[in-house]
Protein backbone atom coordinates (compact mmCIF):
# COMPACT_ATOMS: atom_id res chain seq x y z
CA UNK A 1 0.00 0.00 0.00
CA UNK A 2 2.45 2.48 0.87
CA UNK A 3 4.16 1.92 -2.47
CA UNK A 4 1.29 2.74 -4.32
CA UNK A 5 0.84 6.14 -2.48
CA UNK A 6 4.43 7.28 -3.02
CA UNK A 7 3.74 5.93 -6.66
CA UNK A 8 1.15 8.02 -7.05
CA UNK A 9 2.66 10.94 -5.09
CA UNK A 10 6.05 11.01 -7.25
CA UNK A 11 3.35 10.86 -10.29
CA UNK A 12 1.11 13.86 -9.02
CA UNK A 13 4.47 16.13 -9.11
CA UNK A 14 6.81 15.30 -11.53
CA UNK A 15 7.96 19.04 -11.97
CA UNK A 16 9.71 18.08 -8.54
CA UNK A 17 11.48 14.51 -9.46
CA UNK A 18 14.76 14.14 -10.80
CA UNK A 19 15.75 10.88 -12.16
CA UNK A 20 19.69 9.57 -12.09
CA UNK A 21 19.83 6.22 -13.57
CA UNK A 22 23.26 4.61 -12.68
CA UNK A 23 23.94 5.85 -9.54
CA UNK A 24 21.59 3.89 -7.25
CA UNK A 25 22.66 0.53 -5.29
CA UNK A 26 22.81 -2.66 -6.57
CA UNK A 27 19.46 -5.62 -6.50
CA UNK A 28 19.88 -8.41 -5.58
CA UNK A 29 21.04 -9.48 -8.96
CA UNK A 30 23.79 -7.28 -8.98
CA UNK A 31 22.08 -4.49 -11.21
CA UNK A 32 22.20 -0.67 -10.41
CA UNK A 33 18.99 0.37 -9.41
CA UNK A 34 18.10 3.51 -10.77
CA UNK A 35 17.58 7.05 -7.87
CA UNK A 36 14.63 8.92 -7.91
CA UNK A 37 15.02 12.25 -5.98
CA UNK A 38 11.71 14.73 -4.83
CA UNK A 39 13.10 18.20 -4.54
CA UNK A 40 11.10 20.81 -3.04
CA UNK A 41 12.28 24.43 -2.36
CA UNK A 42 10.49 27.10 -0.58
CA UNK A 43 9.31 24.43 2.32
CA UNK A 44 8.77 26.73 5.17
CA UNK A 45 7.83 25.09 8.99
CA UNK A 46 8.84 25.56 12.32
CA UNK A 47 11.87 24.57 14.07
CA UNK A 48 11.52 21.89 17.10
CA UNK A 49 15.16 21.13 17.56
CA UNK A 50 17.68 18.54 16.46
CA UNK A 51 19.89 15.14 17.12
CA UNK A 52 23.16 14.48 15.91
CA UNK A 53 22.01 13.69 12.20
CA UNK A 54 18.28 14.85 12.00
CA UNK A 55 15.85 18.13 12.37
CA UNK A 56 12.36 18.23 13.52
CA UNK A 57 10.22 20.68 12.09
CA UNK A 58 6.20 21.36 11.83
CA UNK A 59 6.16 22.37 8.02
CA UNK A 60 3.13 23.69 5.94
CA UNK A 61 1.57 21.84 3.45
CA UNK A 62 2.86 21.26 0.00
CA UNK A 63 0.52 20.78 -2.60
CA UNK A 64 0.50 17.97 -4.60
CA UNK A 65 2.83 16.27 -2.26
CA UNK A 66 2.00 16.05 1.28
CA UNK A 67 -0.44 17.50 4.00
CA UNK A 68 1.18 19.76 6.68
CA UNK A 69 2.73 17.49 9.34
CA UNK A 70 5.18 17.24 12.05
CA UNK A 71 8.71 15.35 10.31
CA UNK A 72 11.95 14.44 11.55
CA UNK A 73 14.41 15.03 8.55
CA UNK A 74 17.63 14.12 7.92
CA UNK A 75 20.41 16.45 7.33
CA UNK A 76 22.90 15.94 4.34
CA UNK A 77 26.18 14.74 4.84
CA UNK A 78 28.39 17.84 5.30
CA UNK A 79 25.13 20.00 6.34
CA UNK A 80 25.86 21.57 9.53
CA UNK A 81 22.67 21.45 12.14
CA UNK A 82 21.47 24.62 12.59
CA UNK A 83 21.90 27.08 15.31
CA UNK A 84 18.33 28.16 15.76
CA UNK A 85 15.81 28.33 18.63
CA UNK A 86 12.98 25.72 18.96
CA UNK A 87 10.04 27.83 17.45
CA UNK A 88 11.48 29.55 14.92
CA UNK A 89 10.13 30.22 11.74
CA UNK A 90 12.14 28.54 8.62
CA UNK A 91 12.18 28.03 5.30
CA UNK A 92 14.61 24.78 3.49
CA UNK A 93 14.91 22.53 0.73
CA UNK A 94 13.24 19.34 1.36
CA UNK A 95 14.38 16.53 -0.64
CA UNK A 96 12.72 12.92 -0.72
CA UNK A 97 15.09 10.20 -2.02
CA UNK A 98 14.37 6.52 -2.53
CA UNK A 99 16.73 4.46 -0.45
CA UNK A 100 14.98 1.96 1.42
CA UNK A 101 11.38 3.30 1.21
CA UNK A 102 11.48 7.33 0.88
CA UNK A 103 13.93 8.95 2.95
CA UNK A 104 13.40 12.89 3.47
CA UNK A 105 16.30 15.53 4.04
CA UNK A 106 16.62 18.84 4.95
CA UNK A 107 19.22 21.17 3.28
CA UNK A 108 19.78 25.56 3.17
CA UNK A 109 17.79 25.71 6.54
CA UNK A 110 17.33 29.63 6.85
CA UNK A 111 15.61 31.09 9.89
CA UNK A 112 12.67 33.23 8.52
CA UNK A 113 11.52 36.77 10.23
CA UNK A 114 10.04 35.95 13.67
CA UNK A 115 6.93 37.60 12.43
CA UNK A 116 6.44 35.41 9.53
CA UNK A 117 2.95 34.41 9.62
CA UNK A 118 2.82 30.49 8.52
CA UNK A 119 -0.19 28.43 7.25
CA UNK A 120 -0.77 25.37 9.72
CA UNK A 121 -3.54 23.85 10.90
CA UNK A 122 -5.05 24.50 14.77
CA UNK A 123 -4.46 20.62 15.05
CA UNK A 124 -0.85 20.96 14.65
CA UNK A 125 -0.28 23.83 16.28
CA UNK A 126 -1.65 22.27 19.56
CA UNK A 127 -0.26 19.27 19.11
CA UNK A 128 3.60 21.11 18.99
CA UNK A 129 2.99 23.78 21.45
CA UNK A 130 3.30 26.77 19.14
Amino acid sequence: MKKIILLAALLIAPSAMVHASGSGPEDHQGQTQEVVEQVQQGVRGIYLGHDESRISVAHEMIPDVMCAMRMNLHLQEGEEVPLLAEGDPIQFTMIGRMEIGMTWYAESIEALPADTELELPESLREAIGH
